[in-house]
C-alpha cells in the first residue's frame, strides 16, 4: 500500500467509490480502529508524509474524474500551516479535506483558509450532536457531512442500528441542504446496500485497507480493487439485498 500509493489509488477507483484517506503525521487516533492504525504506523516507519500524501492525491486526480478527497487529523494540518495545507492540496487536484479532530476554536481559520484555496471542507458530525450543533455545520460544511452508521471506530463489524441512523440522518437532511454519506460499521457490500436510501454517498475504509496492508502489493491491489466494485455494485439501483428487496436511491 505504502511502497506504491498511486497505483492503490488508482486501482480502487474503477469502482466509482470514495478516494481512500492520505496518509499525514500520525496523531492519537481518536477515529481509527486497530486495523487503519495500523497502516498509518506502517506508512510512518516507510518514511511516508504530507508531502508524499500530496503527490499520491496529484497522481489520482490526473487518471480520474472522481473527486479525490483528504481525511487528516488536525495535527498534520497545524504542523503544515492550514494556509499552506489548503493551498498544497488545491495545488495538487484535491477537491476537498475533512480534518475527523477539527478543534472547535480552529474551525473558523481552517475554514476560511480552504475556502480562499476552493477546497470543500466536509465535517464528521457526531451521533450525540445538539440542534444547534447540527445547524452550525450545516451552515459551514461543504461537499458533505459524515454522518457514522455506528458510534464507535473505523473497522467497526457489529450490527447496525438502522432506525437510529435513519433518525439521525433525517435530522441532518433537516438541518441543510448539504449531502449527507456515512461510513463506519459498512463493512460489507449488504451493509452498504441496507443504507443507501438514507444517504448519498458511503466511505469504505477498513474493507479495502485490510487487502492492501495484509496481502501485499500485487494481490492486495487485485483484492482491493473487487471488494470497491463490490460496494459499488451494492450501491447501484438495481441491487437487491439478501432478502430480494429493492433498495431506494436518494
Amino acid at each position: 500500500m505504502v511502497n506504491a500509493p498511486g497505483t492503490a489509488q488508482q486501482a480502487t477507483q474503477t469502482g466509482d467509490a470514495e478516494t481512500p484517506r492520505q496518509v499525514g503525521k500520525y496523531h492519537e487516533p481518536l477515529f481509527d480502529g486497530p486495523l487503519i492504525t495500523a497502516a498509518y504506523q506502517q506508512a510512518l516507519r516507510q518514511g511516508t508524509g504530507v508531502l508524499d500524501a500530496l503527490r499520491t492525491v496529484n497522481r489520482v486526480a490526473a487518471t480520474t474524474e472522481a473527486s479525490v478527497v483528504v481525511m487528516a487529523y488536525w495535527a498534520s494540518v497545524r504542523d503544515w500551516g492550514p494556509t499552506h495545507f489548503a493551498r498544497d492540496l488545491a495545488s495538487a487536484g484535491a477537491a476537498g479535506a475533512m480534518i475527523v479532530d477539527l478543534p472547535s476554536e480552529q474551525a473558523g481559520p481552517w475554514m476560511a483558509a480552504a475556502r480562499a484555496a476552493g477546497v470543500h471542507t466536509p465535517q464528521l458530525v457526531s451521533r450525540q450532536a445538539s440542534d444547534a450543533e447540527l445547524d452550525r455545520i450545516a451552515a459551514t460544511a461543504t461537499g458533505w457531512v459524515y454522518a457514522p452508521a455506528a458510534d464507535a471506530r473505523t473497522g467497526y463489524t457489529g450490527q447496525l442500528d438502522i432506525p437510529a441512523l435513519t433518525t439521525f440522518t433525517e435530522r441532518l437532511h433537516a438541518a441543510g441542504p448539504t449531502p449527507v454519506v456515512t461510513g463506519i460499521g459498512i463493512s460489507t457490500p449488504d451493509k452498504a446496500a441496507q443504507v443507501r436510501s438514507l444517504v448519498s454517498g458511503v466511505v469504505i475504509g477498513t474493507p479495502v485497507v485490510r487487502p492492501l496492508l495484509e496481502l501485499g502489493s500485487s494481490h492486495g491491489l487485485r483484492a482491493a480493487a473487487d471488494h470497491v466494485s463490490a460496494f459499488a455494485e451494492a450501491l447501484s439501483p438495481t441491487h437487491r439485498t439478501n432478502l430480494g428487496t429493492p433498495v431506494g436511491i436518494r
